[in-house]
């Protein structure tokens, strides 16, 4: 079974983040969300997203793939870190 990274940090663009999300596990794909810190991310229209773990615990040797949603403020956060 393939593992997808989903990264998701404040003001990540929510539609996209649960859309990539939910098409992936229908299809049985592994996917692990991921936020910079523990805790909750609020999105970009407000919606509060609770990511499985921190990016610092993922083993990147585990994925296949990281999909990466859109959201100015969010991608900015996932770029500087």
């Amino acid at each position: 079974m393939a593992t997808v990274l989903v990264p998701i940090a404040n003001g990540s663009e929510e539609i996209e983040a649960v859309t990539i999300i939910d098409v992936l596990r229908r299809a049985g794909v592994e996917v692990i969300v991921a936020g910079l810190d523990s805790g909750s991310i609020t999105a970009s229209r407000g919606v509060v997203l609770t990511p499985d773990t921190t990016l610092a615990k993922v083993h990147v040797a585990d994925l296949d793939m990281v999909a990466l949603p859109g959201g100015g403020p969010g991608t900015e956060l996932l770029r500087k870190s």
